[in-house]
C-alpha cells in the first residue's frame, strides 16, 4: 500500500516492500522511518526538497496509514481477528 504526503510542494511517497530489504529512499525520510521502527519501505520525494518540507510530508504520509479496524468501521463491518477465527473453527 503506498502512503502520500504533501507539503507545499514536496510530495512523499511511502511503498511498502518485501521483508529483509531495507529503507531506500531520501536519507531524511530514511532517518524518521528508522526512529518509527519501520525496516522495509521504499521512499521517494518530489518536487521542492527543503529539509523542512521533506520532514512534514514524511509526517502528513505516515498519518494517512489506517489500521484494519478503521477500515472496517467505516466500511461498517466487524474485524474478526485471526486467533478468534482458528478458536470458533471458522479459519
Amino acid at each position: 500500500s503506498d502512503l502520500v504526503g504533501k507539503h507545499n510542494s514536496c510530495r512523499v511517497y511511502l511503498r511498502a516492500v518485501s521483508p529483509n530489504r531495507g529503507i531506500k529512499g531520501h536519507h531524511i525520510v530514511e532517518d524518521i522511518l528508522t526512529y518509527f521502527g519501520i525496516t522495509d519501505c521504499s521512499a521517494k520525494t518530489h518536487g521542492n526538497r527543503n529539509p523542512y518540507n521533506v520532514v512534514r510530508a514524511t509526517f502528513k504520509a505516515l498519518m494517512t496509514h489506517e489500521t484494519l479496524e478503521d477500515i472496517a468501521l467505516k466500511r461498517g463491518k466487524r474485524l474478526l481477528h485471526l486467533q478468534r477465527a482458528r478458536k470458533l473453527d471458522l479459519a
